[in-house]
């Protein structure tokens, strides 16, 4: 049914309406449910099914440009529950849910899951009969009565006619009026003049008429009916291809044979032509309770254990869900979006293997797809001489010299390199911090050249969630202990000292970053706004800083985290007590700022060795390489200008 809905919501929002093409954005939802006594954790692998199966509902293809289709999937306790919390979220103007046309649950209208969200809309709702898909629409019904949900009705009605070049015709009810009883029949469409000026019609039906007549679209038939509103229906049904009708709130009283049943379940029932039933949202009233009467009861917020939960299942992701380049390299431009690809050189980087890693990261990424649009070398030691310079823009046998727009060399203006007791950094802080001022993109990915071989997984596995759901800002990576997800293993990090030691006090000191499997990964993307806004550290354990101050910034739900499968090997090792000590100091100095305490400032991250001499037992005092140093947000240093991909065509002038 997916595909038939999508185009039907398409139509429905009326993205071209009258030539003029409006942005319309379509959340295709996808709900797992998981038990109360279940964390909804749990709900990860269904997740990551449900957004491997949406990827197949054919995205924008048949539709028009200005129509955006996204996909999300969410966990929750209940399906109502879940589509009305995204629903608030999106700030939906309209909910469209495919409906069987009956159900077997006892005092049931339309199911479980359809009653509750009718029952207390969180926007307009749409309800969708139709098998498969819905056929060519040329003629469209509308009864009427002059209800809450006329206005809606005719404005989505007005909408599909013109999308799908097709008739109106709006039928209302006379109610016991005998005037017409004989002499109209629904399948002759009379003009409301002609009706009107030749019988004696109530003073109230008369009144419900000339509105109607105001509010029609143009080239909309008016006719009228009396006599037994589901029999006429379904009568005038035959001469037409779509049924649109109002769900009533209370028991429908237009048809007293209706036995208590609502008016769309019978129409379903008596008819096969493709249905829409349209209910309007509630506006909100503030009722005070009776006496004697308990108070009505109140949403409560999902706790923080839940929320984690809940992150966790939804905004975890594997690098293979992504390994299709070419649509994600299709999504960058349908969303005008340009992508900076960061080397950091630190450590003890070697400046051959530097420069095989760039050409085969400028053949991978930048010739045979063109997913990123430039590479940038940060270099803020100033390591590299002349000729390892460059040894980088070398494109190989047959390439020549790459151009300065596709590899740029960013070094620190100051001979940073000489200056004494700067020690050895041996994070990419730095590296991206100084990149930032260079960069044009507006996604940057920053990988990690100490590797051996350049991984291509490890940049599509970062900006693919990045490009698919607009709202993460920063997606992190890490290493699962198997190539297929390591879904078999009880825990897939190979890292010891971040099970026991780093998440531990990442969770205690920031409860919501509890469900990050590795806060010190090398590799990560991030979109250019976030990245200008926020400070960034020295150090091996830079990202901990960062997705500390994300989350401050921009909630939970802005992160995303992404299993990259086996981890490449390294030519640099990191003594495991700097890396600790590193995120230790990172996590006082942000609890001190926000608590005022003074932490940070008696912490010494000096480290004790234990060494042994026979059987003798001493300590050793190995003071850190580095000083771990916060580097302010870009936006705010002095003389920052950021600079911007010359665009493709110039504007004609005048």
């Amino acid at each position: 049914m997916a595909e038939g809905l999508v185009k039907l919501a398409a139509s429905l929002a009326g993205a071209t309406l009258e030539g003029v093409r409006r942005h319309v954005r379509i959340v295709v939802l996808g709900i797992v449910t998981v038990p109360d006594d279940t964390p909804l954790s749990q709900g990860a692998p269904l997740v990551r099914a449900y957004r491997t199966m949406l990827r197949y509902i054919p995205q924008n293809g048949a539709l028009e440009e200005n129509v955006e289709v996204h996909t999300e999937v969410r966990v929750a306790r209940e399906v109502w529950r879940g589509i009305a919390d995204q629903v608030k979220e999106e700030e939906g103007d309209l909910l469209l849910l495919h409906w069987k046309g009956s159900t077997q649950t006892p005092g049931k209208v339309y199911g479980d899951t359809i009653d509750a969200l009718m029952d207390d809309p969180p926007c307009d709702v749409v309800l969708a009969r139709f098998s498969n898909s819905l056929p060519p629409i040329k003629q469209i019904l509308l009864p009427v009565r002059g209800g809450s949900y006329s206005t809606l009705a005719l404005s989505l009605v007005s909408n599909l006619a013109e999308e799908w070049s097709a008739g109106i015709t709006v039928m209302h009810n006379l109610g016991n009026n005998s005037g017409l009883a004989d002499s109209f029949r629904p399948s002759q469409a009379q003009s409301f003049s002609a009706f009107s000026d030749g019988y004696e019609v109530e003073d109230e039906s008369l009144t419900t008429l000339q509105a109607l007549a105001l509010e029609l679209p143009p080239n909309a038939k008016l006719v009228a009916m009396q006599g037994k509103l589901i029999q006429g229906i379904v009568q005038e049904a035959h001469h037409h291809d779509l049924i649109v009708v109002g769900a009533s709130e209370t028991r429908e009283r237009m048809d007293e044979q209706a036995s208590g049943e609502k008016i769309a379940e019978k129409i379903a029932r008596e008819t096969r032509r493709p249905l829409l039933v349209v209910k309007t949202a509630k506006p909100f009233e503030l009722k005070r309770p009776s006496p004697g009467l308990a108070p009505a009861p109140v949403f409560k917020e999902p706790d923080l254990e839940e929320s984690v939960d809940r992150w966790f299942a939804e905004n975890t992701f594997r690098y293979r869900e992504f390994r299709t380049m070419s649509s994600l390299t299709l999504l960058k431009e349908r969303h005008h979006l340009r992508i900076s690809l960061v080397l950091p050189v630190y450590g003890n980087t070697h400046p051959v293997a530097l420069s095989d890693y760039v050409r085969r990261a400028w053949f991978a990424l930048f010739r045979d797809c063109a997913l990123v649009d430039e590479i940038l070398v940060s270099d803020p030691d100033n390591r590299l001489d002349k000729a390892e310079v460059e040894a980088l823009y070398q494109g190989g046998p047959g390439h020549g010299r790459l151009s300065d727009n596709e590899i740029v060399y960013v070094a620190s203006g100051d001979d940073t390199a000489s200056q004494p007791g700067r020690g050895e950094d041996l994070g990419p802080g730095e590296a991206l911090w100084l990149a930032l001022k260079k960069a044009r993109g507006d996604l940057i990915v920053w990988a990690d050249p100490t590797m051996d071989n350049f991984e291509a997984r490890l940049i599509y596995g970062l900006v693919g969630p990045l490009l698919t759901y607009p709202e993460f800002q920063l997606a992190g990576g890490f290493y699962s202990e198997s190539g297929e997800g390591g879904e078999q293993n009880s825990n897939p990090v190979h890292n010891s000292l971040v099970e026991l030691s780093l998440r531990p006090l990442l969770g205690g000191f920031f409860p919501k970053l509890a469900g990050v499997i590795n806060p010190v990964c090398t590799v990560g993307a991030a979109r250019r706004e976030l990245l200008e806004r926020v400070p960034l550290f020295s150090g091996p354990a830079f990202m901990t800083g960062l997705l500390i101050d994300t989350v401050v910034r921009n909630d939970l739900m802005s992160v995303a985290q992404v299993d990259l499968g086996p981890k490449p090997d390294a030519n640099i090792t990191i003594a495991p007590q700097l890396i600790t000590a590193d995120v230790l100091s990172i996590l006082l100095r942000r609890a001190e700022e926000r608590s005022q305490n003074t932490l940070w400032s008696n912490f010494n991250p000096a480290i004790k060795t234990v060494q042994k001499s026979g059987e003798v037992y001493s300590l050793k005092v190995e003071q850190p390489t580095a000083v771990l140093k916060e580097f302010p947000p870009v936006d705010f240093t002095a003389g920052y200008v950021r600079h911007y991909f010359e665009p493709e065509f110039e504007p004609e002038t005048e």
